[in-house]
């Protein structure tokens, strides 16, 4: 009976045996194999923590350079945008420019034909009136003596109004071919001559045109003023102050550009000129101002 008990201790335990073994051989294994791959079983789930929150970060940075690329690409349109509409109004202020220059140089072309006409007329006026007062055939007319000095000298002729029309239409003359020194002294010669004569404001305008197309503004500028000083009922008062305005410019002087032209806003509104000083005082307002001078101090020894 004892060895009986005793066989069946020694069966159980050999049947025990192989099965913890084998348990243990199934452990050892598993953990080989996570060591040889550098991986382990419970820092699995920790790695895949880390890497869904590298991922959210680099989807963060994404959606905000998004965000940023398209603000950008909004910036750069508007610029764009807003170059595009600066370049249309500096056509559009260069086309009126032009325009009102083309409007000055056809007036004062018309006023020219104008005053040639009206030469014409009155020399035509002129030689019937000559013609109408010769003396008919058996008709005396009584002349009055012509006044001479006790020393028998010459005394002094004032020259008629042929010789005004004269010395004028060749100085324009001279003025149409271009020759601009030639005719501002044939205008002068005009004007001292006959300060106060019908053609003397005009010889006096186109003197300060003749030095504006010469190039020598601030000499137009005097001449003008001259007009505007001497001759105060001259019908080219507003162009010559349009023009002095315009001198003004050139000289880098847009202070006393933009007084004349208030002036003539002022003096002449609704007029042609009213307009074109209009213009021109935007055209003032959109130049970049100059930056001030900045002075040195010197050191004293």
């Amino acid at each position: 009976m004892q060895r009986t008990w005793s066989l069946i201790v020694v069966v159980a335990c050999a049947g025990l045996v192989p099965v913890s073994l084998w348990g243990r051989d199934v452990q050892l294994r598993t953990q080989s194999e996570a060591d040889a791959t550098g991986t382990s079983f419970t820092a699995a789930p920790a790695a895949a923590g880390s890497g869904g929150k590298q991922s959210s970060i680099e989807d963060r940075l994404i959606r905000l350079e998004n965000i940023a690329d398209g603000q950008m690409l909004d910036i750069v349109m508007r610029l764009q945008a807003m170059e595009r509409e600066i370049q249309v109004l500096r056509g559009e202020l260069e086309v009126h420019t032009h325009q009102i220059e083309e409007q000055g140089k056809k007036q004062r072309d018309l006023y020219v034909v104008l005053d040639q006409r009206l030469l014409v007329l009155e020399k035509q006026i002129q030689g019937l009136t000559a013609t109408s007062t010769t003396p008919q055939p058996g008709v005396v007319t009584a002349t009055a003596p012509t006044a001479a000095t006790n020393s028998g000298t010459e005394t002094t002729v004032k020259p008629t109004p042929e010789d005004d029309q004269q010395v004028y239409q060749q100085a324009l003359d001279l003025l149409y071919q271009q020759k601009f020194d030639k005719a501002i002294s044939g205008f002068r010669a005009y004007i001292q001559q006959s300060p106060q004569g019908r053609y003397a404001h005009v010889s006096q305008y186109w003197i300060a045109e003749a030095y504006n197309a010469l190039g020598q503004f601030k000499s137009a500028v005097a001449e003008y003023q001259k007009l505007l000083d001497n001759y105060p009922a001259s019908p080219k008062l507003a162009e010559a102050m349009v023009k002095m305005a315009e001198g003004y410019i050139k000289l880098s002087d847009n202070k006393r550009a933009q007084k004349t032209l208030e002036l003539v806003i002022r003096t002449y509104p609704g007029t042609d000129e009213a307009r074109q000083s209009q213009v021109l005082m935007q055209k003032i307002k959109a130049m970049p101002k100059a930056a001030p001078a900045t002075t040195v101090k010197k050191k004293h020894n």
